[in-house]
């Protein structure tokens, strides 16, 4: 397997493309082909399979035949969360986030706040006056707002600059009952959409009873995920289904894009039936000396798979196996979820 393809893969989510990844498989002659595509660059045949992956779990496996099988990959970038205002709510909420699939963009004007060294690699900050931010940022209807600024006036200037685009994914904002009221009838007194300003998120996040800003980051994070997986206000005029697919997990990707003489076997879910502890597309890599990164669901299910992964390390074979989570032999491991899950490993 060459990392080309997963660098390829990743060039080209930076890019904001949607990618498949091909993986044709023979169970009898043990032949694997991978190859990473462009949604243009795909056949019709094929890009009709990864357009079914992408209204279930952006994974399709396929049995051409007894022993011929395709799967069908579809990745697509993060869904980008921005945080106006660095403060620590958004410092805790851009870390959170970051940890559960969303790319994360920080906004403020404060370089102490606004900063790579405080936020680290993996968070985009932008250190300019809210003004200029605006221009940066390109804001679009996929895009999840959380502002969470340094004062009232931030945050109203904040809504005055987003109220006309269109209606976002999601859009919430910090404050106290009468502190939001009373923004939002100023604004209104300017002229700006009641019912856009009804479909805000405030007061913002899950109500948990949060005090301490770590507390209150997750509040809002849980609030984030919830639209994400079933649907916020916009989704709820779409008649949405929910998203249970995985997501992409940046640090099994990046492993995959960066093999410098390691052994190691990649392993993916590739199809699900019943209650499962992860979904098919998730992936794990294990290396020869037992490491892991990524998990397919954890407990004596995964260690099995782990020991497996491990002797195949460093080889070109490959297999598909099933973890069956049913009856007595499942109680006995403690492997209480119910379901099947089949999973396919790679040596590498």
């Amino acid at each position: 397997m060459s990392a080309e393809i997963y660098k390829k893969v990743l060039e080209d989510l930076n890019k904001g493309e949607e990618v498949a990844i091909v993986t044709k498989y023979n169970l009898k002659s043990k032949k694997i082909e991978k190859n990473a595509y462009k949604f243009d660059e795909l056949d019709e045949e094929t890009q009709k399979y990864a357009n079914e992956a992408k209204e279930k779990n952006l994974i399709k496996n396929i049995q051409i035949d007894e022993d011929q099988n395709m799967l069908i990959e579809v990745f697509k970038r993060e869904s980008r969360l921005i945080v106006l205002g660095a403060g620590h709510v958004g410092y805790h909420l851009c870390q959170f986030a970051s940890k559960v699939g969303f790319n994360v963009t920080v906004a403020d004007d404060r370089p102490y706040f606004a900063n790579k060294g405080r936020f680290g690699e993996n968070i985009n900050v932008i250190c300019d006056s809210f003004e200029n931010i605006f221009k940066i940022l390109n804001i679009n209807e996929d895009d999840f707002v959380v502002i969470v600024t340094r004062g009232h006036r931030y945050d109203k200037f904040c809504l005055q600059h987003i109220l006309p685009l269109d209606e976002l994914r999601y859009l919430g904002m910090i404050g106290s009952r009468r502190r939001v009221k009373m923004m939002k009838q100023e604004l209104i007194e300017e002229g700006y959409s009641k019912e856009k300003l009804a479909n805000i998120y405030t007061p913002i996040g899950l109500e948990i009873g949060a005090v301490t800003p770590e507390e209150i980051a997750i509040a809002i994070l849980a609030e984030l995920i919830k639209v994400k997986r079933l649907g916020g206000v916009r989704d709820e005029k779409k008649s949405s289904k929910p998203n249970n697919s995985s997501e992409i997990n940046k640090e099994v990707i990046e492993a995959l894009a960066t093999i410098e003489n390691q052994k190691m076997t990649l392993v993916t879910v590739i199809s699900t039936k019943g209650s499962t502890p992860r979904k098919a597309g998730s992936k794990m890599i294990v290396y020869d000396s037992g490491h892991i990164i990524g998990t397919i669901g954890g407990g004596c299910a995964e260690a099995k798979i782990i020991v497996d992964a491990a002797n195949m390390a460093g080889t070109d074979d490959f297999k598909v196996e099933l973890i069956d989570m049913r009856g007595e032999a499942a109680e006995e491991e403690g492997m209480v979820c119910g379901g099947i899950m089949t999973v396919l490993l790679e040596g590498i």
